[in-house]
């Protein structure tokens, strides 16, 4: 791309048409064709459960944003699961394809830019630093969100522009200018050896251990640069045919392969199979059928057929919308309980009835609202001792379930619940400053009791190398000293297995395509508490007198499985955003029950 943009002037707007007339006519049609495929096999394959992600995904494909989506659902915790990489989303590897087309709205800018460097080593210095500050920048900012932004991502873009420009630079030329010595840099290996190395390193992308992205990504981008620049003629593995037509179908194969996997992929090898070989048999049939005819139209035809395209694309969109004909319709019994799991789709505490209204309920203007799930103080009860609950998401989750059991028998209630809030340690600024807020909380009213309620990260999983040293326990007992001098008694929940997200809907594609396969869904017990190990031995020497952890995780054991549904009436205990549901909550009750008569009887 950078030498076909080097080989025009983009001195006109004429220029500029062109730039992008030939962008568009290589990429578009074959793209809205599969759009369109895609989105009509999601709705007649797949349960309108999964069909709103599908439905968000598409309208953003169709915008060429894809990757805008994932960002703002990545920053949303309880719609994070929608850009889930497991999740049964037909579009959201389309994210790649936005970003470079995003690019492309630059494009003129990038080579105005150059164009005022007066040769091609000012220029290869220029791309040359672009690429390093903004690969810090990548390194530096939220992966999530650097991952998908093109701005900070244009340092792999601009490795491309250093790959021409390092082969147009003669630095033996420049080297004239150090006289009286004439410098020649010669080196051992052979450039063809060298580019040997640079295939091999790209192809640690296929090893099966995961190797540091922040250390592969560049090793990858630069060798794959360094391919680039050396224009390799002799080497047999670059002349290799079936590589040669491996690339000529490659945009085919990216742009189809995803929906197939997404779509139809299972657990079973053969499903593997299916995909694989579906997805080169589609790939070769679009590339001769389809992309090689297109790529003969000229512009008279090219722009028709790219407006047909965009206009069926938008025609569906709005169908699958409003027609009642895509509905999916189940037998009698299965779509009962297709809709009794449906009923958990919305978080558990959104969709309970609500007994009490809270009489305080505004954040306090110190706290970042855009954080805050939930801020309540209850009316005053007719006991003798306060709670205060505090932790993530999962304040919200058991907390309702847990004051009933009270009766009232209480004097105050309150809670605040916190993004990435594990009340008692921090991983991060974010649940640092929310651990501040708690703490804070918690010296301002000084509870009775205080609950800890939280779901909590893949940070507190890691292997501990020494506990005298341990940064998390570190922080575990300093925070626990903290609040043993406001408080009475420390509930704190203890660690749950992980589930999947997405799993609610993962169950209802098994319950309506895959019954045969449901019990693959529940998790392995020694699997899930090998994961647990680390967590839990952290809280055992976790030094507290007045804690006392209550662990949930049991009550869904059966035999060599933790259970995630409920075999006889097949409701799921787990929802999308991996939190307990109505019916999960039914197992837990027992337990909650127990700890609040513990506590009225001792406190």
């Amino acid at each position: 791309m950078a030498r076909n943009l080097t080989k025009r002037k983009l001195e006109t707007v004429l220029n500029v048409f062109d730039f992008y007339y030939r962008r568009f006519r290589r990429i578009l049609p074959l793209y809205y064709l599969v759009l369109f495929v895609a989105l009509l096999t999601v709705h007649l394959y797949l349960g309108d459960f999964w069909w709103g992600t599908n439905q968000r995904y598409a309208l953003s494909s169709l915008f060429l944003v894809t990757n805008q989506l994932i960002i703002h659902d990545s920053a949303d915790y309880f719609r994070e699961f929608l850009a889930d990489g497991s999740s049964m989303n037909a579009f959201i590897h389309l994210w790649s394809l936005g970003l470079e087309m995003q690019f492309y709205l630059l494009v003129p800018f990038v080579f105005y830019g150059l164009q005022f460097l007066k040769n091609d080593l000012l220029k290869l210095v220029a791309v040359t630093m672009t690429t390093l500050i903004g690969f810090i920048c990548f390194a530096l900012i939220n992966s999530q969100f650097a991952f998908n932004f093109m701005f900070l991502r244009l340092w792999q873009f601009s490795a491309g522009f250093m790959a021409l420009f390092w082969n147009k630079v003669n630095f033996y030329e420049y080297s004239e200018k150090f006289k009286p010595a004439k410098i020649r840099i010669t080196l051992p290996i052979s450039q063809e050896d060298l580019v040997t190395v640079a295939l091999a390193v790209i192809s640690l992308c296929l090893l099966p251990n995961k190797i540091e992205v922040l250390i592969l990504r560049p090793m990858v981008t630069l060798a794959t640069a360094f391919v680039i620049a050396s224009e390799p003629q002799d080497n047999q593995l670059l002349k290799n045919n079936m590589l040669s037509y491996l690339g000529d179908i490659s945009f085919a194969v990216y742009l189809v392969h995803w929906p197939l996997i997404a779509i139809f992929s299972g657990a079973s090898a053969k499903c593997h199979i299916f995909c694989i070989l579906s997805t080169f048999v589609t790939a070769v049939l679009l590339h001769h059928l389809f992309e090689k005819q297109y790529l003969k139209f000229d512009l008279k035809a090219m722009v028709p057929l790219i407006f047909l395209l965009i206009l069926s694309n938008a025609y569906l969109q709005n169908s699958v919308r409003t027609h009642s004909f895509w509905n999916s319709i189940f037998p009698e019994e299965l779509q009962t309980i297709v809709d009794k799991n449906k009923l958990f789709l919305p978080n558990l505490w959104d969709n309970e009835p609500v007994k009490d209204e809270c009489v305080e309920s505004t954040v306090p203007n110190d706290i970042d609202r855009r954080s805050v799930f939930g801020f309540c103080r209850y009316p005053p009860g007719k006991g003798n001792f306060s709670v205060m609950m505090i932790g993530n998401s999962y304040v919200m989750n058991l907390g309702e379930h847990m004051r009933a059991h009270f009766n009232y028998n209480y004097s105050d209630w309150r809670y605040i619940s916190i993004g990435e809030n594990y009340g008692f340690f921090g991983d991060s600024s974010t649940s640092l400053e929310a651990l501040k807020i708690s703490k804070n909380h918690v010296e301002l009213y000084k509870p009775d009791v205080l609950f800890i309620t939280s779901r909590y990260p893949p940070s507190i999983r890691t292997t501990i190398f020494d506990e005298e040293r341990d940064k998390y326990l570190q922080q575990m007992n300093e925070n626990i000293a903290f609040y043993e001098k406001y408080v009475k008694k420390i509930y704190i929940l203890d660690s749950h297995p992980l589930y999947n997200l997405n799993f609610l809907n993962f169950f209802l594609h098994y319950v309506t395509q895959k019954p045969e396969d449901l019990e693959s869904l529940h998790l392995d017990r020694q699997a899930a508490d090998k994961e647990m190990s680390n967590a839990k031995k952290r809280f055992k020497l976790v030094k507290c007198e007045k804690c006392h952890f209550f662990d949930l995780s049991h009550v869904f054991v059966s035999g060599n499985k933790y259970l995630t549904f409920d075999r006889d009436r097949l409701l799921s205990y787990v929802d999308n955003s991996i939190h307990i549901t109505a019916a999960g909550m039914e197992l837990c009750e027992p337990v909650l029950e127990s700890v609040a008569k513990e506590i009225m009887g001792s406190v």
